[in-house]
């Protein structure tokens, strides 16, 4: 945060390099491929930021070998966030950076239909969780992220892990558009992922904070190879001064790298990373933009007019490198997803 992302300065570079241990891993989960050798995942994850104009940290776990951080993009001069994302970082012994995975939100959020999918995926497969765990009283972040997921995960109602939440609780699933709020939507949440029975997220890395916790997990699927697909992600807790969770942040990795939207939006306005600045949102959660609503057939701008898909991706548009392209080159097989990208666009 003091130093900011380096944007070509050699000096900054130098100090990002310097943060690093030669051998560190660095899994920036937007790129393809997590480079190998010494300094290489260090510089990736630099180059993927080149563009971008100023990272900005939201919450930050305490900590001393380990910690993770959520935060937004923002461009100078221009209202609201660009894209929201999570870090999680571990250190070694002389300070310096030994492992970092980073993943940013997706722009497309499938809502519930990420459940159906994990249901269809696993059918009636029910996944091991061993032997039943003895109940404890949790001291800590830390200590009660390890509880929830490698104690009480797969074998406790999701009514006794309510109870580790404040009423007030607000739940980011990165899946879904809109945060959670309370324990009565937290709650229906946790019971949708509960009725998958095949599914186990498996908590790998865990920050060593006593007021937020970030970790690292992914995902097994039972009934699916162990080389069938392996989704990682980040998750955020913090508590309140009762020790309660008061704020939760889940992000799952894209499973097409770089995730297609995002790759367009570094494109198009690589300083934000989204089509259009994320402004302050309703109670409800719902877009306060005014340029349109959604048509049974396409796109209804404000002026009535309906935009078909097909109209959509035949438009051509300026990357950040100079081509002129079409969006349909850009984006694939993503033309549903394109619709929302232009209603907000404007």
């Amino acid at each position: 945060q003091d130093v900011g992302l380096p944007k070509g300065d050699s000096d900054k570079e130098d100090k990002w390099t310097a943060a690093f241990a030669p051998d560190a891993v660095v899994e920036d989960l937007f790129l393809a491929k997590v480079p190998e050798g010494p300094g290489a995942g260090v510089r990736a994850y630099l180059e993927n930021k080149a563009m971008c104009d100023r990272l900005v940290i939201d919450r930050l776990s305490d900590g001393q070998e380990s910690c993770g951080f959520t935060w937004h993009l923002e461009e100078t001069g221009v209202p609201g966030q660009g894209i929201r994302g999570t870090t999680f970082v571990e250190v070694g012994e002389d300070g310096r950076i030994t492992f970092l995975r980073e993943i940013c939100e997706p722009l497309y959020k499938p809502g519930d239909q990420t459940v159906e999918l994990l249901k269809a995926l696993g059918g009636d497969k029910v996944a091991k969780f061993g032997i039943e765990m003895p109940k404890r009283t949790p001291s800590g972040a830390s200590d009660l992220c390890t509880y929830l997921w490698r104690e009480l995960q797969g074998r406790a109602p999701i009514a006794e892990v309510l109870s580790f939440f404040a009423q007030d609780a607000v739940y980011e699933d990165f899946n879904y558009e809109a945060p959670l709020r309370g324990t009565g939507e937290v709650g229906k949440f946790l019971e949708k992922f509960a009725e998958i029975t095949s599914l186990k997220f498996v908590a790998e890395r865990f920050s060593d904070g006593s007021r937020a916790c970030c970790f690292t997990w992914h995902v097994e699927i039972e009934g699916l190879p162990s080389d069938g697909p392996n989704i990682r992600g980040i998750s955020f807790y913090s508590l309140n001064d009762d020790g309660l969770i008061d704020f939760v942040r889940d992000i799952p990795e894209s499973a097409v790298k770089p995730p297609p939207l995002q790759n367009l939006a570094a494109m198009l306005r690589p300083k934000l990373r989204r089509f259009e600045p994320l402004l302050e949102r309703s109670a409800e959660g719902k877009c306060d933009c005014n340029i349109g609503v959604c048509g049974p057939s396409g796109v209804e701008w404000a002026t009535g007019e309906v935009v078909e898909t097909r109209s959509v991706v035949a438009q051509r548009v300026v990357t950040a490198s100079g081509q002129d392209v079409t969006i349909g080159e850009l984006v694939g097989d993503a033309p549903g997803a394109v619709v929302i990208f232009l209603r907000h666009l404007g």
